[in-house]
């Protein structure tokens, strides 16, 4: 049997950086948070939960023109925000100030730029946060933490 040095303990825990360690398991679990944005958008709704509109006729006509969007624009249906791909392909977080926060790379110009932010299409709702909180955060600090706690 082993003696349980209180000390060692101690020091051990106090040199656990919490901080370092959250920002390395946001990191890690990236792509489950951002998944839980793009399965919103793809269903039409924004960071609050709520439908942002349905593709008109005009916008079907348009999308038979030209380039071929990746996903249908089907009158009267709901937006699917992946005409290119390069919004949803583009969405990534970072980890700052105990906030995780949503951008991407394909936020384009002025106009769809602001339909974007103006509509809350990056994040995710408010309801969510446990499930990012208690099952893609917590367990890779567990994880984190007794690996430190066993050094």
């Amino acid at each position: 049997m082993s003696k349980f040095n209180v000390l060692d303990y101690k020091r051990r825990l106090s040199s656990f950086h919490v901080e370092k360690n959250i920002s390395k398991a946001v990191k890690e679990g990236a792509w489950q948070i951002i998944d839980l944005n793009k399965i919103n958008l793809a269903k039409g709704l924004n960071s609050k939960g709520r439908l942002v509109g349905t593709y008109s006729v005009v916008t079907q006509n348009y999308a038979r023109k030209g380039r071929r969007p990746n996903e249908s624009k089907k009158a009267g249906t709901t937006y699917n925000f992946n005409w290119t791909g390069a919004f949803i392909n583009g969405i990534f977080i970072t980890y700052k100030n105990d906030k995780i926060s949503f951008s991407s790379t394909g936020l384009g110009l002025s106009k769809k730029n602001f339909f974007i932010l103006s509509n809350d299409l990056l994040g995710v709702e408010k309801n969510r946060n446990e499930l990012i909180n208690y099952d893609i955060l917590a367990p890779r600090l567990r994880r984190y933490f007794k690996t430190h706690i066993g050094k």
